[in-house]
């Protein structure tokens, strides 16, 4: 009878583990095209600070 109480325990840190990780993916499918916006806004700033500098000097 001790193995199945030890199966269950464990079972019960894989349906933790499993919530924790399915909301993790869902926050990261939430943000992800505002962080893609983010970067490339800061990318194309970047290239542009870039463009502005005089190398011939």
């Amino acid at each position: 009878m001790k193995n199945f109480c030890k199966g269950q325990g464990t079972l019960e840190y894989v349906i933790i583990l499993a919530a924790v990780v399915g909301a993790i993916i869902a926050v990261a499918a939430a943000f992800k095209p505002k962080l893609v916006n983010s970067y490339d806004n800061l990318g194309n700033k970047m290239q542009d600070k870039v463009g502005d500098v005089d190398f011939d000097k």
